[in-house]
């Protein structure tokens, strides 16, 4: 899993999104169920225990969330959303651990407060029409992964640690919103079953290199 980790994972990301295209649907759901429990066994072949419980946890709450979302109807949706809640909710109390007695330029942090209250605002208005009794749990979720963001944003500022943030939870971060952002658009207001290849596509890039970044931080930083 070290040496091939990346490569299966990259693999069964694409055949994923040839399913969504054929549309395959028994397959779609299989290749998705993968994703997730296979970034789990590639971060514990390289990082093993030293990755810590928040991370773990954070990516089994995604494959409670994808399971969720595979299911129709308005109940699972909403408990998808719950679920990633809880993803977010780990990944930012590490970030914050990460950064946690640093003391950095605030400017990157600000940028990042600035475009993604801009984006949540220009897509919750263009969507709020269409979101029926979804308004209030959306607004909610859209804070949550922009906190999440912004933490991840924040870590840079433990100089230790720069480069991972710039080159993995940054961007990890950044591929999350959108994602989650794409997927809002097109189950409320675009309805187009291909955009689906975006959104797994994005999704899983996130979380691959949010795991990336995980595996090299040994878990004595973020106490």
């Amino acid at each position: 899993m070290k040496k091939y980790g990346a490569f299966l994972f990259a693999l069964i990301l694409l055949l994923h999104c040839l399913f969504i295209y054929l549309g395959m649907n028994d397959l779609r759901n299989l290749s998705k169920f993968l994703l997730i429990p296979l970034l789990i066994v590639y971060l514990f072949a390289i990082a093993g225990e030293k990755a810590g419980p928040l991370v773990y946890c954070g990516l089994l709450f995604s494959f409670a969330g994808d399971l969720l979302l595979s299911r129709p109807g308005e109940t699972f949706f909403l408990l998808g959303m719950l679920a990633f809640i809880g993803t977010h909710v780990c990944n930012s109390i590490y970030f914050f651990r990460l950064q946690k007695g640093q003391k950095g330029n605030a400017n990157l942090v600000l940028v990042a407060i600035f475009l993604l209250a801009a984006l949540s605002a220009f897509v919750f208005r263009l969507l709020q029409p269409h979101l029926g009794s979804f308004q209030w749990p959306i607004l909610f979720y859209m804070f949550i992964i922009s906190l999440m963001a912004v933490l991840a944003t924040r870590s840079a500022n433990n100089i230790s640690i720069r480069d991972i943030a710039m080159r993995c939870f940054i961007p990890g971060a950044a591929l999350f919103v959108l994602s989650d952002t794409t997927l809002a658009m097109n189950k409320f207001l675009l309805h187009e079953p291909l955009v689906d290849m975006a959104v797994m596509l994005t999704y899983g890039a996130a979380q691959y290199c949010l795991v990336r970044g995980f595996a090299k931080i040994p878990e004595f930083t973020t106490e």
